[in-house]
């Protein structure tokens, strides 16, 4: 069992070879009191060559983030370390019976922490809150180099069903 949001969920089976690190594992929703530079510690292992925002636009971001509807950054700690996170958003939709869809960014685990239920505990967290909105669906990008990370969508129900396009700006 891991703690979410207060609730005991069921712990996810580790995979082989992991280590159980979802043992005295938190999830909660991010809140305004949590400190940017932790999170962006942790996501600048998804992008190491991301320039660090400077202080004041960085809390301003997280701001943002943090008061935006329909908006939760789930965030998995151990004690005061924090080990993953994973930014969602439900976006309103007027097709599928106007039900709302799930949209996943920046799904991460600190590299110690992977193989270990983290990111499980993170996603079910996630679905959690998903359902609970009444979204007909969960969509996610990931980039075409990381097939470890598309393994575990895999492993979690996603299906690869579609073919995606950005444009950075």
């Amino acid at each position: 069992m891991f703690t979410c949001a207060g609730r005991k969920l069921p712990t996810p089976p580790p995979t082989a070879g992991s280590i159980d690190v979802v043992a005295e594992l938190s999830i909660r929703v991010a809140t305004g009191a949590d400190d940017p530079d932790r999170l962006f510690d942790l996501l600048w292992t998804l992008a190491p060559d991301d320039d660090r925002p400077e202080p004041d636009r960085l809390m301003s971001a997280w701001r943002e983030i943090v008061a935006q509807a329909g908006r939760r950054v789930f965030l998995a700690e151990r004690g005061a370390d924090l080990v993953g996170a994973v930014d969602t958003v439900v976006v309103p939709n007027l097709t599928r019976g106007a039900r709302p869809f799930m949209l996943v960014e920046n799904v991460v685990v600190r590299q110690a922490d992977r193989r270990g239920g983290v990111g499980s505990a993170l996603f079910e967290a996630a679905s959690a809150w998903a359902h609970e909105r009444g979204c007909y669906k969960i969509q996610l990008l990931s980039n075409s180099r990381r097939a470890d990370a598309h393994h575990f969508y895999e492993r979690h129900g996603f299906a690869a069903t579609a073919k995606g396009y950005r444009r950075y700006l």
